[in-house]
Parts: structure tokens; C-alpha cells; sequence
């Protein structure tokens, strides 16, 4: 089995991600560490090839490592995978592959408002060179479409080792309410 975490930027997806595979013993895969480290800078690359290219590209890599491993893997996947603007064909397919096996939604809150004001505060710290109202008009856009992905869904600020617990015991009673093992 597979999970997919999934949520926009900054809610904390890698840190307990990573968590959580080691609680389930699985590996881990982040897509946007993979983009860097195999494609190149993702904000370079949207800036040189257009947010487009890089979410065309971005699907191209995830799908070649989805090839290679296909089981027992955490993934943490891209803020805009699930949601992109530009590529209603892209978010198709995604949603259609990770329906296929387990989703994790992760948000800070169930109320827009603090989560934006936490999310962007996380974001402009990470020094990317983020444009706070860039950044709430993102988040805006993105919030409800969110809510409507994730088998599981976790609302919560708590540490990462709490979040990835909680992770845990959510795809635990999941799995057993559908009859599957992790």
C-alpha cells in the first residue's frame, strides 16, 4: 500500500511524513525534494519554463518514481499536485492515482482564516522569497479544493511526532474499516 499526504505548502507535510514512515516502516518519498535534487530548483524552474512546464514536469517524475516504487511508500507530495490552476488535466489523473490507494489530508485548522494566517506565516519563513498576498491568495484558492481529498483527514498544529502519530491511528482504524492491512 501506498499513502499520499497531501495539503498545501507549509502544513507540515515532509516533517511528519518522514515520521510517519518510519512509524509504519515504510520508505519515503518527498516529490519536491526529489524535483530539486533530480530536475533542478523549483522556484528557478518556474521562473525559467513557466509554472506549466514545471507541473507537467513534476507530474512526468512522479509518475516515472511511482513506476519504481510501488509499495509500502509514504509520499509527500507537491502543495499544488492535487490542485494545479493551469492543469485540470494533471489534477484528473492525480486524483484518479491516489484514489487507487490512501490519502492523508493535512491542514492546520478547519477554519480557513487560521489556517491561512498559519500557513502563510510558515511560508514566508522558509526564505524562498514568497510575497505575503501572493501567498493568501494561494492559499484562498486552494483551501476548499483540498478539503475534498483525503481518505483520512488530519486538522492540527500539534509537533510533527504528535501529527504523525495521529497519522498513524487515523490509517490504522482506515484500514480496518475497510477490510485492508497496512
Amino acid at each position: 500500500m501506498n499513502v499520499f499526504i497531501v495539503g498545501p505548502g507549509g502544513v507540515g507535510k515532509s516533517t511528519s511524513g518522514k515520521i510517519l514512515a518510519q512509524l509504519l516502516d515504510y520508505n519515503c518519498i518527498d516529490l519536491d525534494l526529489e524535483f530539486c535534487n533530480q530536475i533542478g530548483n523549483i522556484g528557478e524552474y518556474i521562473r525559467s519554463q513557466g509554472y506549466e512546464s514545471y507541473c507537467h514536469a513534476n507530474s512526468e517524475l512522479f509518475y516515472t518514481l511511482l513506476k519504481k516504487h510501488t509499495q509500502r511508500m509514504v509520499w509527500m507530495l507537491s502543495s499544488g499536485f492535487l490542485v494545479h490552476e493551469e492543469c485540470s488535466d494533471l489534477v484528473h489523473k492525480h486524483t484518479q492515482t491516489i484514489k487507487k490507494e490512501l490519502s492523508i489530508l493535512l491542514l492546520p485548522s478547519r477554519s480557513i482564516d487560521e489556517s491561512e494566517d498559519i500557513v502563510v506565516e510558515r511560508q514566508l519563513k522558509r526564505g524562498f522569497g514568497l510575497k505575503e498576498e501572493r501567498e493568501r491568495k494561494k492559499f484562498r484558492e486552494r483551501y476548499v479544493p483540498y478539503q475534498s481529498f483525503g481518505d483520512v483527514q488530519i486538522y492540527s498544529v500539534e509537533e510533527p511526532q504528535v501529527v504523525a502519530q495521529e497519522m498513524l491511528e487515523e490509517v490504522a482504524r482506515y484500514v480496518a474499516e475497510q477490510g485492508r492491512s497496512v
